[in-house]
């Protein structure tokens, strides 16, 4: 069961993050439902994270270090932990950003485009890493499909932009 939750929280959070910039970007009518998806998903997450640091490192940093380190090195041949960070940074961005958009819904659509830019541009490193380059089987296809699906919508809304 254990497993059950920490593998469905992390695929609901890419599908809602698939969902939610498809409906921000493609369907903009549709931001309210957006807004709501994209809260969901970033509760998944953070939900992912506690149900991983319980089943797998039993509440460890230190193990969770260590475990980043040797998955990251079985990939790239390179030992190193920190990914663990950026993915404590990345909770922290996608709850804050949820955050401004139920408390600020105003100014949100109206962000600065760098801003906008430069968090869609973490969003698709992110899960293209987390959900593709480090996932196995019928897990990265899905990924592989949520990612493009969001670049695909930010893409599009940027060249109706441009």
């Amino acid at each position: 069961m254990d497993e059950l939750l920490l593998r469905g929280a992390v695929i609901g959070s890419t599908l809602a993050y698939a969902c939610a910039e498809w409906l921000r970007f493609r369907r903009p009518a549709s931001w309210r439902a957006s807004r709501t998806v994209w809260t969901l998903g970033a509760a998944l997450l953070v939900l992912h994270s506690a149900a991983a640091f319980h089943v797998r490192h039993r509440w460890s940093h230190a193990d969770a270090l260590a475990s980043t380190a040797a998955q990251t090195a079985a990939l790239t041949g390179w030992h190193w932990g920190g990914g663990l960070y950026a993915n404590y940074a990345f909770i922290a961005l996608w709850m804050f950003d949820a955050g401004w958009w139920w408390v600020r819904p105003a100014s949100y659509p109206v962000r600065t485009g760098s801003w906008r830019q430069a968090s869609a541009i973490v969003f698709l490193f992110m899960f293209a890493n987390g959900a593709v380059v480090f996932a196995h089987g019928a897990v990265r296809a899905f990924g592989a499909a949520c990612v493009a699906a969001a670049a695909l919508a930010y893409y599009s809304s940027v060249r109706r932009t441009a």
